[in-house]
């Protein structure tokens, strides 16, 4: 394992440029779900890009951002990264998104939130 400390950095995020071969698929309906988590929590996951600003990691953020009408998101750079490393750590990043939940804890605390009136479409 490379030695790495995150530096986050602040960027307009129409300075950030999509991956052309980014094979995740951003729906506009989960695009509007990421503007509402962002702006109910805030921006709290940065955008991972390469040293010439493509995105590796965040895609959906950095859409999600512009719909928002950011004028910065946090970003970290992947420096420590070489090439092949970027094209696969942009594959396992997306491949974790979808794993699977223990149903009965994820019923007990929707269940407890639901209860709370919180708006469980942010979840």
């Amino acid at each position: 394992m490379k030695d790495f400390k995150m530096q986050v950095q602040w960027l307009d995020p129409k300075e950030l440029t999509p991956y052309v071969n980014n094979s995740k698929v951003h729906s506009d309906e989960q695009i509007d779900k990421l503007s509402g988590i962002i702006a109910e929590f805030g921006f709290d996951q940065p955008i991972v890009i390469d040293r010439d600003r493509v995105i590796v990691k965040g895609h959906g953020r950095r859409e999600a951002a512009l719909r928002l009408n950011m004028s910065l998101v946090p970003v970290v750079f992947a420096d420590h990264l070489d090439e092949n490393q970027i094209k696969a750590s942009r594959i396992a990043d997306n491949k974790l998104a979808s794993l699977e939940y223990d149903k009965d804890k994820l019923s007990f605390v929707i269940g407890t939130l639901d209860r709370a009136g919180f708006d469980l479409n942010l979840t």
